[in-house]
């Protein structure tokens, strides 16, 4: 009984399955393919700066990301964000630790923190739990919290693109003694504005 209660399964349809995904939802992944080199917005062509990055660039080096948000990964972060599947932060983490490997080979990984009111009400810190598996599966150094969230504000998802900036503007603190490399873990990249507002107060401390 205890087997099969907790027999492997695809994170997105549950299906019986010993990968992260079953081959079904597995054929939706869509890999990033040429993007900006700022803020990996796709671009169709390599190497290609946006025009946001030349106009009003993120306070980033660069931002990197294996898989186009969409299809049954995005149904895999939906379950672990609202449906408390905690396990499946685990469950996705190889599909992206080797790009946490790469990227954190000198430098300190560092989730973006939910607002305590948002993580008392999910019960989790869901990009903590993504950061520590995969470093986990990457066999690297675990994430430090070196970041907290002092302002409460609406979902990022829930607005416009123009208004996501104004919305996490100061909305971050670095705590502790903060190194000079930092490999930065959110869930989802969109406009990049989250990303840049907590990098903006490590630069600070």
């Amino acid at each position: 009984m205890l087997t099969w209660l907790f027999r492997p399964q695809c994170a997105a349809c549950t299906a019986p399955c010993e990968a992260p995904l079953c081959d079904a939802c597995k054929s939706s992944l869509a890999e990033l393919g040429p993007a900006c080199p700022r803020c990996a917005l796709p671009t169709g062509e390599a190497g290609l700066t946006c025009r946001r990055c030349i106009r009003e660039p993120l306070a980033l080096d660069l931002v990197v990301a294996p898989w186009r948000f969409g299809g049954e990964l995005a149904s895999a972060i939906r379950r672990l964000k609202f449906t408390g599947a905690t396990h499946i932060a685990r469950s996705i983490a190889p599909l992206w630790a080797p790009l946490l490997a790469a990227a954190a080979r000198d430098a300190v990984v560092v989730p973006v923190p939910l607002h305590w009111r948002r993580r008392l009400r999910r019960g989790f810190d869901h990009t903590w739990l993504l950061a520590r598996h995969a470093c986990a599966a990457a066999g690297i150094a675990p994430p430090e919290p070196l970041l907290r969230r002092i302002r409460h504000a609406p979902p990022q998802s829930t607005l416009p693109a123009a208004a996501r900036r104004a919305n996490v503007r100061g909305a971050f603190e670095a705590r502790g003694a903060v190194p000079s490399q930092i490999v930065l873990v959110d869930d989802v990249v969109t406009t990049g504005s989250t990303l840049s507002a907590a990098a903006t107060a490590l630069r600070e401390a």
